[in-house]
């Protein structure tokens, strides 16, 4: 009876080291063990995973599966296997953003599902000690073509998660219907509250759980096989899911929403940027890390720098040699790359004149961008060049012509869409441009969503409710200091971001800036974009002492690492970026009143010197004495709307 007696024991024992087994391999976990995946059939047979970092909750079990017109692999699906953790490895440079030399280190696991047809799935998960990536995979052995009808991935938080979200308008709305353009201001609230517009959420999506685990979701390496995604309207019991397209954006019904897919197939990453401190999001590579790798031969022509542009200041008439010439000037005093000639130029100075003012521009060292406007019939904007991007002979004989008379960059405006279509449009236009030579910036815009390594002559993306609002709206100047404070630690975490920074003038138009001109300055350090354009105007060198002349000629624009020193989403921010052995520091504060904030330079060499800029009387500037950081563990003062910048050596 004893020996017996220990055989249900025996298989107890043995039915808990095979649970153990079986859980462990339903699982994948960063390489230092804080983030951890773990993958799931329910009964259901639906596909589901969660999220924890340091044991908390950071995604509670959420759905995944795809919806084919003639498969589905939503439910009923057996989970074939899970393959050994293997360990991903990769190096790259960056042209431009926050960090040059990136190096990503993550833990993959691919789980392989088989639906009720026999067709097979995989869904691939990559942990890296930031954050978790994954996508779908479809081997080749489906009929093509194929329509993704339907992407269950969801995203669920406890419902007393905080989040700062941005709301999508519908396809063709806006102003000359060229909406979505991601040009809203955030909502700022709990979790499950339902967007304010039609579309739902925009990416990037910004959370901060129960537990302060903060997470930030987008999409990454997005090609013209899929369409770029965004969070529902409706998101019950903070459960938040993916949405397709407005059926109106792009060409409207021309153009299918569901994504129309060739096996094999690989969907773009989702991407959760995670962790418990603001600084790993905003020094995060993520978005890059598992994008594409550069595809262009030649990126000699590539080259960051900072741009002086008229429009901003004076709107659709300035775009003649009158003012192109004062900015010309302009932009060579303050030693900046490049000056953009906006909307119109093609009417108001032609391109025989251009072609000379390019050559004159060159004289002085500064390149030229161009303007063009992007449609297509898909807007009804009338600024011209138009009808020269959307189709490629045309485009690439546009672009002959920019070569030859020695412009670098353009500037493509009013995209209005995120369908299939409208990505296969991004994509052929940085192709088309690199083979002239030719970076690109677009406004009007989708978020960069990994881009800029795969093709790295995108500068810069708009993509954000910039500066040119606070100049048509006093509301929009109202909010200018807590919208800056937000976008750090969202839009501007996944690439280049074109605010067009930096305004010393108290007004314009019909508008009072409430920011001061250091708050305004620190932008410069605060925003990252490829190419820096700048809203400062000739007339305000007269605003300017010698010591910000200096450092608005000396602020680089790509960096070599990057990193948060303090801030809150809303409130206020402080952001330290290197170039070779210098930091550069821009703090902004967006409380609305004075904030005194003891910064921790223990990053910095013992006998590193300081210089700062900060707020004066009266809108002016004043520059403290050098000091040995090694003597300080500084208390800055910002001043209600204000700011500083410090320059470290």
């Amino acid at each position: 009876m004893l020996k017996y007696s220990k055989f249900p024991v025996v298989i107890l024992f043995v039915l808990l080291i095979f649970s153990s087994v079986f859980a462990m391999g339903n699982k994948v976990s960063s390489p230092d063990g804080r983030l951890s995946v773990t993958f799931k059939l329910n009964a259901k047979g639906t596909p589901l995973y969660s999220v924890k970092f340091d044991g908390k909750d950071a995604i509670r079990p959420s759905r995944l599966g795809l919806v084919l017109d003639k498969t589905s692999f939503a439910e009923n699906l057996t989970l074939e296997s899970n393959s050994k953790i293997e360990k991903v490895n990769d190096r790259y440079t960056m042209l431009s953003g926050k960090q040059k030399q990136c190096n990503y280190t993550a833990n993959r696991r691919v789980f392989t599902l088989t639906n009720e047809a026999g067709n097979v799935m995989q869904i691939i998960f990559q942990v890296s000690n930031d954050g978790v990536a994954f996508r779908y995979a479809l081997p080749g052995d489906l009929n093509k073509p194929l329509s993704v009808t339907q992407e269950k991935t969801a995203f669920s938080f406890d419902p007393t998660t905080i989040s700062w979200l941005h709301p999508m308008p519908a396809g063709k709305s806006g102003w000359c219907k060229t909406q979505p353009s991601y040009e809203e201001h955030y909502v700022v609230g709990p979790v499950g509250q339902p967007s304010p517009l039609s579309e739902g959420w925009c990416f990037p999506a910004l959370f901060k759980t129960v537990g302060n685990v903060w997470v930030l979701i987008c999409d990454s390496d997005v090609d013209e096989n899929y369409c770029a995604t965004r969070l529902a309207k409706d998101s019950k019991g903070g459960v938040y899911n993916i949405a397709f397209p407005h059926i109106e954006e792009h060409r409207g019904d021309v153009d299918p929403i569901a994504p129309v897919i060739a096996t094999p197939f690989q969907s773009p990453w989702r991407v959760l940027i995670i962790g418990d401190t603001l600084n790993t999001l905003v020094s995060s590579t993520l978005m890059t890390d598992v994008a594409a790798p550069c595809k262009l031969k030649d990126t000699d022509f590539i080259k960051p720098g900072k741009a002086a542009w008229h429009w901003i200041r004076y709107g659709d008439e300035s775009a003649t040699l009158e003012y192109a010439n004062m900015y010309l000037d302009f932009a060579a005093k303050m030693k900046w790359q490049y000056i953009l000639v906006d909307c119109t130029w093609d009417k108001r100075i032609s391109y025989e004149q251009m072609a000379e003012f390019v050559s004159k521009a060159n004289a002085k060292n500064v390149d030229v961008i161009l303007w063009y406007n992007s449609n297509g019939p898909w807007n009804t904007a009338s600024m011209t060049p138009r009808d020269k991007m959307h189709d490629r002979n045309i485009r690439r004989k546009e672009f002959a012509i920019l070569q030859k008379m020695g412009v670098k960059g353009v500037k493509v405006d009013f995209f209005g869409g995120d369908k299939q279509a409208t990505m296969k449009l991004y994509l052929d236009i940085f192709k088309d441009a690199a083979d002239y030579g030719i970076m690109v910036n677009c406004h009007g815009t989708t978020i960069p969503r990994g881009w800029q390594r795969t093709y790295p002559n995108l500068a810069t993306m708009e993509s954000v409710k910039g500066m040119e609002y606070c100049t048509f709206e006093q509301k929009n100047a109202d909010l200018q200091p807590q919208h800056c404070c937000i976008l750090p630690f969202s839009r501007n975490v996944i690439g280049s971001m074109d605010f067009t920074p930096t305004m010393f003038n108290s007004s314009v138009r019909k508008v009072k800036l409430v920011t001061t001109p250091v708050f305004e300055l620190a932008l410069s350090i605060v925003f990252e974009s490829g190419i820096q354009h700048f809203a400062l105007s000739p007339d305000e060198s007269s605003m300017m002492p010698d010591f910000v002349v200096e450092f608005l000629q000396k602020v680089p624009v790509a960096w070599d690492e990057t990193r948060l020193v303090d801030g809150y989403p809303g409130e206020f921010t402080v952001i330290a970026r290197r170039s070779g052995d210098t930091w550069y520091i821009g703090g902004i504060n967006g409380t609305g009143k004075e904030k005194q904030v003891t910064l921790d330079l223990s990053f910095l060499a013992k006998d590193a010197i300081a210089t700062m800029i900060s707020d004066g009387p009266n809108r002016t500037f004043v520059k403290t004495g050098t000091e040995k950081t090694a003597m300080l563990n500084p208390t800055i003062s910002m001043s209600s709307n204000g700011g500083f910048v410090m320059v470290i050596k």
